[in-house]
C-alpha cells in the first residue's frame, strides 16, 4: 500500500493491511477524523475489502467525503454480495451530487444490467441533471424492473425538457406499477395544464389511490382551473386521503363554486378531511364559505378550531 506523509493516516493505512478484519474496520471509522483529502484512497481500498464488516463500514463513511473520485468504487459497489454495502453505496452514490462523477456514472449506465444498480446509478445522476442522461432514462422507461423505470422517470422529471411529457403521459397512465405511475404524475408538474391536464384529469380515476392523491396534488400545482369539477367529484373519493388531496386542490385553485361540496366536506368524520377543507375555505376567502367556517369554531377536533380561526381572518381581510 502507498505510504502517506501525514502520520496519522499512515496509521490508519497500516491498520487497513492487518490481518484482523475487526482492526481494519476500525480503521475505516478513523478516517473520518483524519481531514486528510488522500483519505479518499483508503476509503476506496476499504470498499475492496475481503471482510463484509469493513465493507460495510466504508459504505456507511463514504457520505463524509467529497470526491467524483470515489464514484467509480461506489457504483462496483452496487454490485456487492452484501445488501448492506449496495444500499450503502446507492445511499452514497446519489448524495454524491458532483458533476464529475457524470461520465463514470453515464458510462456504467450503459453497460449495466442488473436492476439494483441501474437504479441505483440513475438516483445518483437525478440531482446532476445531466443533458446526457436524458436518452438513457427515456430507453430504461422501457425497463422490466419497476425500480428502474421509477428511477427513469425522477432523471427525466428533472430535467424538465418538454420534449419528454409523451412518454412520461404515457407511463402514468399505462405503467403496470401503480409506483411508477404515481412518480411519473408527480413528475408532470413541470409541464403546463394546457400540455397535460387531461392526462392528470383521467388520473383522478386511476385505480391506484397514491396515483389519485398525485393526480389531485399536481393538478392544484398546475393551477389547472379547468380541473374543477373533477376535483370535485373526487371530493367523493372512496378513500379520505384521496378526499383530502382533492379538496386541498380545491383550495389552492381558488374555486367559488365548490365552497358547498368543501362545506360539507368540513362536516366529515375524519378531522384530517375537516382540516383540509377549512383551510380550503380560508383560502378562497368568499363570504359563503362563512357559514361553514363559524361552524368549525366549535369543531372537537383543536386543530380545526385553530384552522378556523384563521380562515375567519383571511374572511374578515376579505371583506
Amino acid at each position: 500500500m502507498k505510504t502517506y506523509d501525514d502520520p496519522e493516516l499512515q496509521a490508519i493505512a497500516v491498520k487497513l493491511t492487518s490481518d484482523d478484519p475487526g482492526i481494519r474496520r476500525v480503521a475505516v471509522m478513523d478516517l473520518v477524523d483524519s481531514g486528510e483529502p488522500e483519505a479518499v484512497e483508503l476509503v476506496i481500498h476499504a470498499l475492496n475489502d475481503p471482510d463484509t464488516n469493513v465493507r460495510q463500514e466504508a459504505a456507511k463513511v463514504v457520505d463524509e467525503f467529497e470526491a467524483a473520485d470515489m464514484a467509480d468504487a461506489l457504483i462496483a459497489a452496487l454490485s456487492d454480495g452484501d445488501e448492506v454495502v449496495r444500499n450503502s453505496a446507492a445511499h452514497a452514490l446519489a448524495d454524491l451530487k458532483d458533476p464529475a462523477a457524470g461520465e463514470p456514472l453515464l458510462e456504467a449506465l450503459e453497460n449495466s444490467t442488473d436492476g439494483f444498480v441501474v437504479s441505483g446509478i440513475l438516483r445518483a445522476l437525478k440531482p446532476l441533471r445531466l443533458a446526457g442522461a436524458q436518452r438513457p432514462a427515456l430507453k430504461r422507461l422501457g425497463d422490466s424492473d419497476p425500480r428502474v423505470r421509477r428511477e427513469a422517470v425522477a432523471v427525466i422529471g428533472w430535467l424538465k425538457q418538454p420534449e419528454n411529457l409523451p412518454a412520461l403521459v404515457e407511463t402514468a397512465q399505462h405503467d403496470a406499477d401503480p409506483e411508477v405511475r404515481r412518480a411519473a404524475t408527480g413528475a408532470l408538474v413541470y409541464a403546463t395544464p394546457h400540455q397535460v391536464g387531461q392526462a392528470l384529469i383521467s388520473l383522478l380515476k386511476d385505480p391506484n389511490w397514491q396515483v389519485r392523491c398525485e393526480a389531485a396534488n399536481s393538478i392544484g400545482k398546475l393551477d389547472h382551473q379547468a380541473a374543477a369539477p373533477a376535483l370535485m367529484e373526487s371530493t367523493t373519493d372512496e378513500l379520505w386521503q384521496v378526499r383530502e388531496k382533492a379538496v386541498d386542490a380545491l383550495g389552492k385553485l381558488g374555486i367559488i363554486e365548490a365552497i358547498p361540496v368543501l362545506g360539507k366536506c368540513s362536516k366529515d368524520a375524519m378531522s384530517n378531511l375537516r382540516k383540509a377543507a377549512i383551510g380550503a375555505l380560508g383560502a378562497i376567502a368568499h363570504n359563503d364559505g362563512r357559514p361553514y367556517v363559524v361552524t368549525a369554531l366549535d369543531d372537537p377536533d383543536p386543530d380545526v378550531r385553530k384552522l378556523a380561526r384563521w380562515a375567519i381572518s383571511k374572511l374578515d381581510a376579505a371583506a
